[in-house]
């Protein structure tokens, strides 16, 4: 089911090829699954000589997860299926960082969206929240930023699986948004990559062989830890900012992003401020963990990270007329919250892709 899910329909002859696996132990792995209703053969297509092969498929209908991306000014929901299709997605202003009226909020947000979507509530497997802020080291109490005091430093992953009445996972953003990434974007390619989440704050998460990096306190792809503390943090709240000193003004980010202006000079002087402190960063993951791609994304532009993309450099000195292999640098392709999404592959992957993934806390 995981090659199925980074790889699309595939023939039992593809799946055997790349177990390793006896095509008579692929069909009898497979037929349960059929049975159960968790996957489907297409009709066979043919194409040139030979005898056509169907294609197993996973079947979307099967199960769904909820995932939501908890910001300082907003609230992002998707439903993902169980084949990676995103079913429904809306994008709210947190009425308030409050954890009851915040779940209140987020339990209408996930009622409209199951019912316009029209799946049925019992296929769901569970809920995935990606929250901005890096763990302490106890459970899954997290530190989020100043605006969403409310949640710093509480057992989230017992408070919001009470108030929202489902099974729920939970990571910081960063760590989502690369989860999301490997399973849905360029994951599917590559194996090794390291991914810059631009929000409010600045960070990420690290994949290695296809699985998620998560260090021992959970808090492994913290970039923004790399810079000194004198060094600009080239978050999208420092480009808010940015917009504000130089005359436009904007409440948040949520209403910055919507109406934002790539060729404005504002977007000029803070890639003036931030390329150094991203120079530093994208150096320090290609030494360190040598990946074979940087990935830029969260609520990033495309726009914006294509200029980013024409200006970032490696520390890179050449040796003997060679340069150390670096990482190629590139734009996420997730459309839509990547932190949103990502998050709802963790119940996803729990139950389907990954026996030794993460738990339902």
């Amino acid at each position: 089911m995981d090659l199925l899910s980074r790889l699309g329909p595939s023939s039992r002859a593809d799946l055997a090829r790349l177990t390793g696996l006896a095509p008579h132990s692929i069909t009898r792995l497979v037929e349960p699954l059929i049975a159960r209703g968790l996957l489907h053969e297409a009709a066979p297509i043919a194409a040139g000589r030979g005898k056509p092969a169907a294609k197993l498929a996973l079947e979307g209908g099967a199960a769904f997860a909820v995932g939501l991306s908890v910001m300082t000014d907003a609230v992002s929901l998707v439903l993902l299926d169980l084949a990676g299709t995103v079913e429904a997605a809306r994008t709210e202003r947190l009425v308030d960082t409050g954890i009851d009226r915040a779940c209140h909020q987020i339990r209408r947000m996930i009622d409209h969206a199951v019912a316009d979507a029209g799946r049925d509530p019992a296929t769901l497997v569970g809920i995935g929240i990606g929250v901005t802020g890096y763990f302490i080291g106890d459970g899954a109490r997290l530190n989020p930023p100043r605006l969403l005091d409310p949640w710093a430093l509480v057992p989230l992953d017992t408070i919001l699986a009470d108030a929202l009445g489902q099974k729920v996972w939970i990571d910081n953003d960063g760590n989502v948004a690369a989860i999301g990434e490997a399973m849905l974007g360029h994951g599917r390619s590559v194996r090794d990559f390291a991914y810059l989440y631009f929000s409010a704050g600045f960070g990420g998460g690290i994949i290695a062989q296809g699985l998620p990096l998560r260090g021992s306190h959970g808090n492994a792809g913290e970039f923004a830890s790399i810079l000194p503390v004198d060094w600009p943090q080239p978050n999208l709240e420092a480009l808010r900012l940015t917009f504000a000193a130089m005359g436009t003004a904007y409440p948040d980010l949520h209403s910055m992003l919507a109406a934002f202006d790539v060729d404005h000079p504002a977007v000029g002087v803070w890639l003036d401020r931030s390329i150094p402190s991203l120079d530093l960063v994208v150096s320090a993951i290609s030494a360190v963990a040598d990946p074979a791609m940087i990935v830029l994304g969260g609520r990033l532009p495309p726009a914006l990270a294509a200029r980013i993309i024409d200006r970032v450099r490696f520390t890179n000195p050449e040796r003997r007329g060679h340069h150390r292999p670096a990482p190629r640098i590139i734009s996420s392709v997730i459309d839509g919250d990547a932190a949103a999404i990502g998050a709802a592959t963790l119940p996803l992957r729990a139950a389907f892709f990954d026996p030794d993934g993460i738990s339902p806390d």
